[in-house]
């Protein structure tokens, strides 16, 4: 799906000025876009054809844009069918949600801005209001019936945030039937290209910080520990901490924080640890890069120290000059300034829409820690300074089974996302996901791994079909936050044991598919046994092995410091 994706839209309203937007919004992530956009009264005919269109392969996201506005002429007036209006829209979102298993974007809707009957309240009868918001109700819990598939996108925050003339435009509304205005299909726009993000595995993971005018007001090296903005009851500092309030709400979905600044480090460890009005303490940093080197160097670092591409990175900075020098020397690295009014400072990330993610696993909400525990890793590793010693002292374990439905979110989170060890980097669907958990001619295979520093959850899958006596792994790909231990070497030994014991298979056929960002997987099936056959087909990026004797490869390649546990019998 990455370089160009193709976006239908299913809609009541004009929408076409929304390409020009997502055009703007994909382009920094290396992706074109097609939009199809369907006719204004055919939406019941079109969500019929969204399976099969789906199944010949000619459809990537399905967009539902469904508003109220346009449903009747009287709309939010005394005279309008609220509640058949409402009921029409749920029928058809849930047409749509039955009718394919592909991904599917629906919105809320947004209620008339006026009540007909002023601010009297009609004994019996329920508001129009009131219908709407019990529509919204209804379509949260649909979306949280399919997380991954089915993605909801809040108009009602949009229209909050820009307020009555950022969210409709009359001349149009009227004129074109286009309701809405150009800073809401913007907003709209951000939205659909961090769902496009997440199911190409664009999304951004770590977000680095500077601190002074970024974190608080002023210059702690100079303004001291009380002299700097960071206090709920005075401005800036109110806004400083607010901004904060909103790092943690990333922290918690799995983002890496990390500081770059410069300056002396015990001055912001000081306010980290002893500053009333500061939220973000110690804890919540994955890394930090504090004292007077080129930030453009302490960044990249900290990409080594993370083991995630440069292109998972967002660097905020309240200077020009930082924001140049980090724009300039490393690309892939998203760089923003901060806002010049610190009234916009609250919010300003979230209407970036960079993190995005279609679900929040449980391996999400440990990730943060899982960077601790890699620091202490390293400093176990430099302390021994013998590699072999040190990997015998980790303890490693790895439990590898057969997945489940229920580990489905984890699974599609891991192959829409990992980008860097990953050997074809194919972004399977749930549906696909879904329909080789129960395939007896597939195998999903996924690992969780642990040492003593603590369990990292799912952090692998394998995806491996059966084409008569051959085995063919359709992808290996492993979490980055595993690699340094031979987890992966480990995983692909389970998995050749696996095709062996379940399905007696002597040959087994792999790929390696060059991504661009793939390349330290590179090399890795002729590390683990596999004969090189040849390069090219159909793709020049593409380099074919195989190997007949996986029993053998399964006992002399496993790496004797890590603990296999066997699960893939207890399904």
């Amino acid at each position: 799906m990455e370089g160009q994706v193709k976006i239908r839209f299913i809609r009541n309203f004009t929408l076409e000025p929304i390409e020009m937007w997502l055009s703007r919004e994909l382009r920094s992530s290396g992706m074109s876009v097609d939009c199809e956009f369907g006719g204004f009264a055919s939406a019941a005919n079109e969500i019929q054809e969204i399976a099969r269109e789906k199944e010949e392969g000619v459809v990537t996201l399905t967009v539902l844009a469904l508003g109220l506005e346009m449903t009747a002429s009287d709309f939010g007036h005394a005279s309008w069918a609220a509640e058949a209006a409402c009921q029409r829209h749920l029928m058809l979102v849930r047409a749509a949600i039955a009718g394919s298993n592909a991904p599917l974007v629906i919105n809320t809707v947004l209620p008339p801005l006026f009540s007909p009957t002023g601010t009297a309240v009609v004994p019996g009868a329920k508001s129009q209001a009131s219908l709407v918001e019990e529509l919204n109700t209804e379509l949260r819990s649909l979306a949280g019936m399919h997380p991954g598939r089915v993605v909801l996108v809040d108009w009602g925050g949009f229209a909050r945030e820009l307020g009555e003339q950022g969210t409709y435009d009359y001349r149009f509304w009227h004129t074109s039937g286009a309701p809405f205005a150009t800073a809401f299909l913007s907003r709209y726009a951000g939205a659909i290209a961090g769902v496009v993000r997440a199911l190409t595995g664009q999304v951004r993971k770590c977000l680095i910080l500077d601190c002074d005018n970024t974190l608080w007001g002023g210059v702690v090296g100079e303004d001291g520990l009380q002299g700097i903005e960071l206090s709920a009851d005075s401005l800036p500092g109110a806004y400083f901490q607010e901004f904060q309030r909103s790092i943690l709400d990333l922290h918690a979905r799995g983002v890496a924080i990390v500081l770059c600044s410069k300056n002396n480090e015990s001055d912001v460890f000081d306010v980290l640890d002893n500053h009333p009005g500061c939220l973000i303490r110690r804890e919540h940093l994955s890394a930090w890069r504090v004292g007077w080197n080129d930030k453009a160097r302490s960044i990249a670092e900290i990409a080594v120290e993370l083991n995630i591409g440069r292109d998972a990175l967002v660097f905020v900075d309240d200077s020009p000059q930082e924001c140049e020098l980090v724009r300039s020397t490393l690309p892939e690295v998203l760089v923003i300034k901060t806002p010049d009014r610190h009234a916009e400072f609250a919010g300003f990330l979230e209407r970036k829409n960079l993190f995005d993610s279609l679900v929040v696993t449980s391996e999400d909400l440990v990730r943060t820690s899982s960077y601790r525990q890699n620091r202490e890793r390293n400093e176990l590793s430099s302390a021994l300074g013998d590699i072999a010693e040190y990997k015998k002292l980790l303890g490693t374990y790895l439990r590898v089974r057969l997945a489940a439905e229920v580990d489905t979110p984890r699974v599609l989170q891991l192959i829409q996302r990992t980008n860097q060890f990953n050997l074809t980097t194919r972004r399977h669907d749930q549906a696909t996901v879904k329909r080789m958990i129960a395939d007896p001619d597939a195998l999903l295979i996924c690992a969780e791994l642990g040492d003593k520093f603590g369990d990292l959850g799912v952090i692998a899958v394998a995806i491996v079909m059966r084409m008569g006596d051959e085995a063919a792994i359709d992808s290996m790909l492993m979490s980055c936050r595993a690699l340094g231990r031979d987890a992966e070497v480990a995983f692909a030994c389970a998995v050749f044991s696996t095709i062996s014991d379940l399905w007696h298979s002597t040959r087994v056929s792999a790929e390696y598919i060059a991504s661009g960002k793939n390349a330290q997987a590179a090399g890795f099936w002729e590390r683990v046994g596999l004969v090189r056959q040849q390069q090219g087909g159909a793709s020049a990026n593409v380099t074919f092995y195989s190997n007949e004797n996986l029993a053998a490869l399964a006992r002399n390649n496993m790496p004797s410091h890590v603990i296999y546990m066997d699960q893939t019998n207890e399904r």
